[in-house]
């Protein structure tokens, strides 16, 4: 096996969520799958690996890639929060729930701790996925998964 640095692996992590950024899912997927094979132990690269899917608006794989993080990580906030946010925009309000509070006890006032309240003060006020469609990503995203992609 090939061995890298921390500070290499980074790098390519960095590389991963620009190819994200930019809506180039296929190569995104490929860096994160890359760096999961040169750091098998970590489960920040299936984190990232997963949320490729999720933005795809693939829920389900991004709910089996996330699962897996957590086996090899039961206590990841990364992978509690984003599985969280997966179950949310599934409908699974409860299992997103139970996840987004775990995680928020981990890291209270942290960027994950806001991240997981904010979702779960949405979820208390009982917003879904349909009543945050008017911010345009998210409509978009909705819009995608209503048509089956």
């Amino acid at each position: 096996m090939v061995s890298m640095s921390n500070d290499h692996l980074a790098l390519l992590m960095e590389a991963g969520y620009i190819y994200l950024g930019m809506q180039r899912y296929k190569e995104a997927k490929e860096v994160f799958e890359g760096v999961a094979s040169l750091k098998p132990e970590s489960e920040i690269p299936l984190v990232a690996l997963a949320g490729v899917s999720f933005c795809q608006g693939k829920l389900e794989e991004a709910i089996r890639v996330y699962k897996k993080a957590l086996k090899l990580s039961p206590d990841s906030i990364y992978a509690k929060a984003y599985l969280g946010e997966t179950f949310f925009f599934a409908g699974q309000k409860e299992e997103a729930a139970k996840l987004l509070k775990e995680a928020e006890q981990n890291d209270r006032g942290g960027p994950v701790g806001d991240f997981c309240n904010a979702l779960l003060d949405a979820i208390k006020k009982g917003f879904s996925p349909e009543t945050l469609s008017q911010v345009k990503e998210v409509k978009e995203y909705y819009e995608k998964k209503k048509r089956g992609h």
